[in-house]
């Protein structure tokens, strides 16, 4: 089984799953590249400060903003990757999405990224919106972090008990359709 987390606009750290323990694939993706950073057996709970060193080294060599929060790879960045043997493609070409799919994903995280704002804005932690919903800190951070698991029925109810209008939700959806 695999799951995503978000650490910055654009890291994400696969969790995977295997019998033979569970792996990270750190990757930075960015409107139109993926690059594949680090893959690592996981054995603590916290990341190794080598795996975060080795991931700013990489992505600072690449040209990439190494807090995840990269400006889109310009033609010169892609070309230099590609002469070091990358390939560079869109989102939506890695993973096969179908235009509907890549809208619904989008969507899913833009709703998320709009709960962070909204409870961030009411000074709450994840906590404090967790008791809320009478649901879990992990839950919460699951949705703003666009976990696949995660409905948008829970988001929709969860950004409409912080306060969201229904003007805001259709401006999200509208901008993702």
């Amino acid at each position: 089984m695999a799951f995503t987390t978000r650490f910055g606009a654009s890291c994400h750290a696969l969790r995977i799953n295997d019998l033979n323990g569970a792996w990270r694939v750190i990757d930075w993706v960015d409107a139109d590249a993926i690059l594949i950073v680090e893959v690592f057996q996981k054995q603590k709970n916290q990341m190794p400060q080598q795996v975060v060193e080795t991931r700013k080294q990489r992505l600072r060599r690449c040209g990439a903003d190494s807090t995840g929060c990269g400006e889109r790879m310009d033609e010169k960045q892609r070309q230099m990757l590609e002469q070091k043997g990358w390939k560079s493609g869109s989102v939506q070409e890695f993973l096969d999405l179908t235009p509907e799919e890549a809208s619904y994903i989008e969507l899913k995280l833009a709703l998320g990224d709009l709960l962070r704002e909204h409870r961030q804005t009411r000074r709450m932690t994840q906590a404090d919106l967790a008791r809320l919903l009478k649901s879990s800190q992990s839950r919460v951070a699951k949705m703003e972090g666009g976990d696949p698991t995660v409905s948008l029925d829970l988001l929709v109810r969860s950004l409409l008990v912080l306060g969201a209008t229904r003007q805001n939700l259709a401006q999200i959806i509208a901008s993702h359709a």
